[in-house]
């Protein structure tokens, strides 16, 4: 059989020699691993796969996949709540409150998210808070929609491993599992004018004979979120004014 993948080399090498690069700036913090994966948004298309930073290298379990395996997703899950709250009728501009604030769970236990550099902002809007990857606001955020209906919308994006029944708040901030594969595919929805298209890995299976046995054709996508909301999440992530 022949295989085509769907992998484009020049890419994958770069992949590498950017991970290797990014390993050598964090020695100081004691990083021996990296993982990426690069996707074509319109037609799921993984251009590059990085599974770890050498496959070679017991040391780190260099041969398994860790953009299979399941991670928190620190910040990078933020834009999830988000847009749950675009489509529940926020907007960039609405205004939330960066400031010390309690929640309590169902059980009566008490949870006071805190900012990255422990500092509160007063007013803020969206724009700022999401920009700025601000705790509190998230936090707020995923408080406002509610936990169904962000994990409704992490699902539709293509983030299945979200899927216990006891997540907190802290959701938005990473406190649950997934894996890289997933969060690419999700922000590729965002790229994507709001259309998934499930990552794909092969493009053509041909026999010894060169008779096709099965060929990839790009699906039109589902529209899981509106063009308009994706839209608003991508403008205020490349808004480097609104990160000030």
């Amino acid at each position: 059989l022949k295989v085509t993948t769907t992998l484009d080399s020049r890419l994958q090498n770069i992949a590498e020699e950017e991970a290797r690069a990014h390993l050598k700036d964090l020695q100081d913090r004691h990083a021996t691993n990296a993982a990426l994966v690069a996707l074509k948004p319109d037609t799921g298309e993984v251009l590059a796969m990085l599974g770890s930073a050498d496959f070679n290298n017991a040391e780190i379990d260099g041969q398994v996949n860790v953009t299979m395996r399941l991670r928190q997703p620190g910040s990078s899950i933020k834009p999830v709540t988000y847009v749950t709250a675009f489509e529940q009728g926020w907007t960039p501009a609405t205004l939330i409150w960066d400031t010390e604030t309690e929640f309590i769970d169902e059980l009566g236990r008490s949870y006071v998210p805190k900012n990255y550099d422990r500092k509160v902002r007063g007013p803020v809007l969206v724009r700022q808070a999401l920009a700025q990857s601000l705790n509190i606001p998230a936090v707020k955020a995923l408080d406002f929609v509610g936990l169904p209906a962000m994990l409704d919308t992490a699902h539709r994006m293509g983030i299945e491993s979200l899927n216990r029944p006891d997540y907190g708040l802290s959701l938005t901030l990473g406190g649950g599992d997934v894996t890289l594969l997933e969060m690419a595919g999700a922000y590729s929805v965002f790229a994507n004018g709001g259309r998934r298209v499930p990552p794909v890995a092969i493009l053509r299976i041909e026999d010894a004979s060169g008779r096709i046995i099965e060929e990839y054709r790009p699906p039109p996508g589902e529209q899981v979120i509106s063009p308009q909301h994706a839209y608003l999440i991508t403008d205020i992530l490349s808004d480097n004014k609104a990160r000030a």
